[in-house]
């Protein structure tokens, strides 16, 4: 459907450019002196600073997709992003940390309002039947959004040097090219015109949970998805700090990280093509053991980069067997009218789960816990997350 390779594009587009200029950020911050550097772990602070638009603004944003046209929510987010990437290039330009970080929250606005937008429109492009093919085609675009973005970045700080401005310029050339793409995707008409606004995400998040619960499966499928955010976002900031603290050339180690998409890509290809009813627990469990297997042996293995990433690589090969059935279970189970408001609601308790990453980070940092040994916090996280997502959708 070409409404959909659309969608796709501006999805990659958008996803490839938030954690670009994110990885900027964290590298930048990981490479202060420690006389400079921000008091705690660093990462986390920044990973925060990013998190934290999301937790005010993503309910708000799920019901506008229900009362707005989520095709008019797309394109405007783009606009949105052309503005916040200008900022980030004058502020990469004057080297002006303080305006990195304005930007870096503007950025995650940004993404709040298109998350629910994005998401909510493909049961309006597909039978339902069909979105387990569709969210394993967009969550592809999705991961590898995010590992090229993340991934690109040490090369482009080795190339710019004191130029490292021009990413900016490209950064802000790439949401133009977004732009474009999401004016392709067909228009689709607002769900519910009516639909009453809300602000408090608090209210909100409660509500949504109160509507989540009249489904069965719909609140584990929520959790589920939430916790594998908790546990990645805490792999960024392992991945960086093993980088950093074994002296691995930064361009090569944030390509290795960039090459995960190859692994994500190949799980949920087979995820998406694989996906029935009937086999989706085995394919939630299965997939968080072989996720929890490879972060074990980053853990106990020898500290080789090579091995370090051979284990990440064969990990990340269970995320589309994980995922994919509660993204598809989140977007099918709830009912017409608040599909919007739950996409929004969802993305809530993924970002929860984030900011529940930069607060774990901290106190690991805090206790010594470091580089590799964090994978083996990973690692129980994803057993324990596999006992909450396997009752998705039962």
């Amino acid at each position: 459907m070409r409404s959909f390779r659309w969608l796709m594009g501006t999805q990659f587009l958008t996803v490839f450019n938030d954690n670009a200029f994110k990885q900027t950020v964290l590298l930048l911050a990981l490479a202060l002196p420690a006389s400079q550097a921000w008091e705690g772990d660093p990462q986390a602070r920044a990973g925060m600073v990013f998190a934290l638009p999301f937790l005010l603004l993503v309910v708000f944003a799920g019901h506008l997709a229900d009362r707005c046209s989520k095709t008019t929510i797309l394109v405007c987010a783009k606009w949105a992003e052309v503005l916040v990437m200008a900022l980030a290039t004058w502020g990469l330009a004057t080297q002006n940390a303080q305006l990195g970080l304005v930007a870096l929250f503007l950025m995650g606005a940004q993404s709040a309002f298109l998350g629910p937008a994005k998401y909510g429109l493909l049961p309006e492009l597909f039978h339902k039947d069909e979105l387990p093919k569709a969210n394993g085609s967009l969550q592809v675009s999705v991961m590898v959004g995010i590992l090229l973005g993340t991934g690109c970045v040490g090369f482009l700080r080795q190339e710019t040097q004191d130029q490292f401005w021009m990413a900016g310029v490209l950064f802000t050339s790439l949401a133009l090219v977004g732009v474009f793409a999401a004016k392709q995707v067909q228009p689709q008409p607002p769900a519910d015109p009516t639909h009453r606004l809300q602000f408090n995400p608090i209210s909100q998040l409660r509500s949504g949970f109160r509507i989540a619960a009249q489904t069965p499966g719909l609140i584990p499928a929520m959790l589920g998805h939430g916790m594998f955010w908790l546990v990645g976002a805490m792999g960024l900031f392992a991945w960086n700090e093993i980088g950093f603290l074994y002296e691995f050339d930064e361009a090569h180690w944030t390509a290795g990280l960039a090459s995960l998409s190859i692994a994500i890509g190949l799980g949920s290809w087979l995820g998406g093509r694989w996906a029935t009813p009937s086999n989706q627990k085995g394919l939630i469990v299965g997939g968080a053991i072989l996720l929890a297997g490879g972060y074990a042996a980053v853990a106990l293995g020898p500290k080789s980069p090579w091995f370090i990433w051979g284990s990440a690589m064969l990990a990340h090969v269970g995320l589309g067997f994980y995922l994919l059935p509660l993204k598809t279970a989140i977007q099918g189970l709830p009912p017409q009218g608040a599909k919007g408001q739950i996409q929004g609601v969802s993305q809530l308790v993924d970002w929860l789960c984030i900011v529940g990453a930069s607060l774990t980070k901290e106190a690991l940092s805090h206790l010594e816990v470091t580089g590799t040994a964090v994978f083996g916090v990973m690692a129980l996280g994803m057993l324990g997350a596999s006992q909450i997502a396997k009752r998705a959708g039962s």
